[in-house]
């Protein structure tokens, strides 16, 4: 008798679901990332690496798109598997059915580019964090950010060579039959566990990592959580990565090959590339959204990004001396926070002599003459997110 908790708890995803997901989520997923370099434009900010990131994100989201409308096409997506029954067990296991094929096929080009998708969003969002937050080398958080990098680029590379050669050079054992994928592609099964979890994994690890960042600034209580909920809104994506874990794991567990007969094969893999369909989509909406609120905030979310650096410039300031020498120059200027404040925000020191003078910055502040130091600081509200 058949383990009744052997079953999969979740509902196939019908036909209407799949095409719907493969349409509508690359369609929203292309006017987001239009919208975010718009809104670079409106903010005359320059284009960075996470915002070039998005675009192969981008194309390898419509492909994941097109690879499930090809698949639904032939019939070898969202249908349920064929069984013809004049043949026997043996014969099914050694017999190439051209629908099954056609569904490994696309399930091969589709894993390839949801490891590259997933990859370059990845990519795009520990970069945002670098441009939000590192305001100088040698931090803590510029350090945490790099081996970041590090480990994700190094899970792209190592998953899509482990999955292009699953099955060694038997290239065409990935859509032959049960018995040649069984033969030579054991470590395509053994990888879809990893694979699945550390993108789960990965994904937390990654939206927590400005939290602590977020919550030392000098920030009101109120402002933390807005910049916490914006970019904690990869968090909508993780469901479906959850989702997707559960039906990996499985039926990747020892008995679902025992009780094969209780589950249909082509609807088991849809499920599954559906829901890496809807994460690939809202992780590209998640990725997006810092840029997008400039366009749609009801309040102003470049001061508060700037107070975020003016919080973070501080801390780095407190770091250092607390006093700057400057040279005894009639015309001598220095800046005292980092490159990423804008000329605008720069507190000015002038030392004057006894004859000098002191100009504020600001045309209406009163001009102060007379030996000594004298500090001015002019701040201008931008409509800046980054």
């Amino acid at each position: 008798m058949v383990n009744l908790s052997m079953r999969l708890s979740i509902l196939y995803p019908t036909l209407a679901e799949t095409y719907a997901a493969s349409t509508v989520l690359p369609g929203l997923s292309i006017c987001i990332v239009l919208l975010r370099f718009y809104a670079r434009r409106l903010q005359k900010n320059p284009l960075g690496i996470d915002d070039w990131l998005m675009v192969p994100a981008l194309a390898m989201v419509v492909g994941i798109a097109i690879s499930l409308v090809t698949g639904i096409h032939l019939k070898a997506i969202a249908y349920p598997t064929p069984v013809d029954g004049n043949l026997t067990t043996e014969e099914q296991f050694s017999r190439v059915n051209p629908t099954i094929s056609h569904m490994y096929k696309i399930n091969y080009a589709f894993t390839v580019l949801v490891i590259f998708a997933f990859g370059f969003i990845k990519l795009s969002i520990i970069f945002l964090y670098r441009r939000l937050f590192v305001t100088r080398r040698g931090t803590f958080f510029d350090w945490v950010t790099k081996i970041s990098i590090s480990v994700v680029i190094s899970w792209t590379i190592s998953f899509f060579f482990g999955f292009i050669f699953g099955c060694g050079t038997h290239f065409s054992a990935e859509w032959g039959s049960f018995r040649d994928y069984y033969t030579y592609c054991g470590v395509v099964i053994d990888l879809m566990n990893p694979l699945v979890v550390s993108d789960l994994v990965s994904d937390v690890m990654i939206l927590c990592l400005p939290l602590p960042v977020i919550w030392n600034l000098h920030m009101t209580t109120g402002r933390k959580l807005l910049v916490t909920g914006i970019l904690a809104a990869g968090a909508v994506s993780i469901v479906a990565a959850i989702i997707k874990v559960v039906i990996t794991l499985y039926i990747t567990n020892p008995g679902y090959n025992t009780h094969v007969d209780i589950m249909d094969i082509d609807l088991t893999v849809t499920a599954i590339m559906y829901w890496s369909m809807v994460e690939a989509g809202l992780a590209i909406f998640a990725a997006c959204l810092p840029n997008l609120y400039f366009l749609l905030r009801k309040v102003p979310l470049g001061s508060i990004m700037n107070s975020v650096r003016s919080a973070l410039s501080l801390r780095s300031l407190r770091s250092q001396h607390s006093q700057r020498i400057v040279p005894r120059s009639e015309s001598s200027y220095t800046n005292i926070v980092p490159d990423i404040m804008s000329a605008s925000q720069m507190p000015m020191i002038r030392i004057s002599g006894s004859a000098g003078s002191f100009r504020s910055g600001n045309k209406d502040a009163a001009e102060i003459t007379g030996p000594g130091i004298y500090v001015t600081s002019q701040i201008s509200q931008h409509e800046s997110i980054v």
